[in-house]
Protein backbone atom coordinates (compact mmCIF):
# COMPACT_ATOMS: atom_id res chain seq x y z
CA UNK A 1 0.00 0.00 0.00
CA UNK A 2 1.32 3.45 -0.73
CA UNK A 3 1.69 6.71 1.13
CA UNK A 4 -1.65 7.74 -0.45
CA UNK A 5 -3.89 4.68 -0.11
CA UNK A 6 -2.87 4.73 4.17
CA UNK A 7 -4.18 8.30 4.20
CA UNK A 8 -7.22 7.39 2.13
CA UNK A 9 -7.60 4.20 4.42
CA UNK A 10 -6.79 6.34 7.80
CA UNK A 11 -9.42 9.25 6.38
CA UNK A 12 -12.04 6.61 5.98
CA UNK A 13 -11.71 4.71 9.49
CA UNK A 14 -10.52 7.54 11.78
CA UNK A 15 -11.41 10.95 10.32
CA UNK A 16 -14.55 10.59 7.99
CA UNK A 17 -16.98 9.11 10.88
CA UNK A 18 -16.33 12.16 13.11
CA UNK A 19 -16.94 14.52 10.18
CA UNK A 20 -20.07 12.36 9.05
CA UNK A 21 -21.44 12.93 12.80
CA UNK A 22 -21.67 16.24 12.15
CA UNK A 23 -22.46 16.48 8.88
CA UNK A 24 -19.52 17.25 7.00
CA UNK A 25 -17.28 15.19 4.90
CA UNK A 26 -13.59 15.26 3.23
CA UNK A 27 -11.58 14.57 0.53
CA UNK A 28 -8.05 13.25 -0.35
CA UNK A 29 -7.18 15.92 -3.11
CA UNK A 30 -3.44 14.69 -2.99
CA UNK A 31 -0.43 13.98 -1.61
CA UNK A 32 2.96 15.21 -2.56
CA UNK A 33 6.45 15.40 -0.23
CA UNK A 34 4.78 14.75 3.33
CA UNK A 35 2.20 17.67 2.64
CA UNK A 36 -1.45 16.30 2.59
CA UNK A 37 -4.28 18.54 0.69
CA UNK A 38 -7.79 17.37 1.67
CA UNK A 39 -11.14 19.88 0.91
CA UNK A 40 -13.88 19.51 3.52
CA UNK A 41 -17.15 19.14 2.45
CA UNK A 42 -20.87 19.39 3.54
CA UNK A 43 -21.36 20.97 6.67
CA UNK A 44 -18.06 21.36 7.05
CA UNK A 45 -17.42 23.35 3.97
CA UNK A 46 -17.18 26.60 5.00
CA UNK A 47 -17.20 26.94 8.71
CA UNK A 48 -15.47 28.78 10.26
CA UNK A 49 -13.57 26.11 12.61
CA UNK A 50 -12.54 24.31 9.57
CA UNK A 51 -9.09 25.20 9.82
CA UNK A 52 -8.97 24.43 13.27
CA UNK A 53 -10.72 21.09 12.68
CA UNK A 54 -8.43 20.36 9.98
CA UNK A 55 -5.08 21.33 12.07
CA UNK A 56 -6.26 19.84 15.25
CA UNK A 57 -7.40 16.84 13.85
CA UNK A 58 -7.22 15.50 10.83
CA UNK A 59 -3.30 16.50 10.80
CA UNK A 60 -2.98 14.61 14.17
CA UNK A 61 -4.49 11.58 13.06
CA UNK A 62 -2.72 11.47 9.70
CA UNK A 63 1.03 12.57 11.32
CA UNK A 64 0.07 9.80 14.07
CA UNK A 65 -0.67 7.16 11.85
CA UNK A 66 1.35 8.11 8.67
CA UNK A 67 4.94 8.60 10.16
CA UNK A 68 5.47 10.25 6.03
CA UNK A 69 2.44 12.78 6.46
CA UNK A 70 4.55 16.41 7.90
CA UNK A 71 1.16 18.73 7.21
CA UNK A 72 -2.15 19.33 6.05
CA UNK A 73 -3.08 21.68 3.62
CA UNK A 74 -6.87 22.49 3.69
CA UNK A 75 -7.91 23.35 -0.53
CA UNK A 76 -11.57 24.56 -1.08
CA UNK A 77 -13.34 24.94 -3.97
CA UNK A 78 -16.35 27.26 -4.84
CA UNK A 79 -19.43 25.76 -5.43
CA UNK A 80 -20.47 26.12 -8.75
CA UNK A 81 -24.11 27.59 -7.57
CA UNK A 82 -22.51 30.01 -5.44
CA UNK A 83 -19.87 31.14 -8.06
CA UNK A 84 -23.05 31.68 -10.83
CA UNK A 85 -24.93 33.46 -8.29
CA UNK A 86 -22.05 35.77 -7.60
CA UNK A 87 -21.22 36.56 -11.34
CA UNK A 88 -24.82 37.26 -12.02
CA UNK A 89 -24.88 39.49 -8.67
CA UNK A 90 -21.99 41.45 -10.28
CA UNK A 91 -23.21 41.40 -13.72
CA UNK A 92 -20.49 38.97 -15.51
CA UNK A 93 -23.20 36.79 -16.57
CA UNK A 94 -21.35 33.80 -19.08
CA UNK A 95 -24.59 32.22 -20.89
Amino acid sequence: MNVEQRIEAILEEKVRPMLRSHGGEVRLDGYADGVVSVELLGACSGCPSADLSTRGMIEDILRAEVPEVTSVELTQAVDPELLAFARKLLGHETD
